[in-house]
């Protein structure tokens, strides 16, 4: 015959594996609701927009500048490089003036925007806007750097990468 303290134990027993059964699937809920579940975090900058290609983006004619260009490599961050089409297109101006225009390059698997942008002694800052035409935005960093042929706003490597949308 069983004794009572057997018994007890025995339903103690129990009692505990339940409640373990319990506690993992209440932590196993929480994981999956919190943890899995949870949305990327949205950047407002990389929302769908409403501008269209800018069709008035044209290279200017470099004969009517005084100075030799100023050449930049520019290549995207990775934030906006997700995003990146052929149908994009990089731009400086000064003084609202288009001074560069260029559509995305390639090289050895490397997506930069080449531009040579042209300017005569008065002039002083530049602008750089980029077009996204997958998110159809256009994104500008105004006072980018001053116009020097001598010297390029460049990075690592000659490669200057702007932070257009940053998370």
């Amino acid at each position: 015959m069983v004794s009572i303290s057997t018994m007890e134990k025995s339903l103690r027993l129990n009692n505990m594996k339940d409640m373990k059964k319990t506690l993992l699937a209440i932590a196993a809920l929480a994981f999956m609701a919190w943890g899995c579940g949870s949305e990327e975090e949205v950047i407002p900058s990389l929302q769908q927009g409403w501008n269209e290609r800018p069709n008035n983006w044209v290279a200017p004619d470099n004969s009517s500048f005084d100075l030799p260009p100023m050449s930049v490599q520019v290549q995207l961050g990775d934030t906006l490089a997700a995003y990146q089409s052929s149908a994009d297109l990089m731009c400086a101006t000064i003084n609202g003036e288009i001074r560069a225009v260029t559509p995305p390059m390639s090289n050895m698997g490397v997506v930069y925007y080449p531009l040579t942008i042209v300017g005569n002694s008065s002039d002083q800052m530049v602008c750089l806007h980029y077009y996204c035409d997958r998110l159809h935005r256009i994104y500008t960093i105004e006072n980018w750097a001053q116009f020097d042929p001598s010297t390029a706003p460049t990075g690592d490597s000659g490669i200057y990468r702007p932070k257009f949308a940053e998370k």
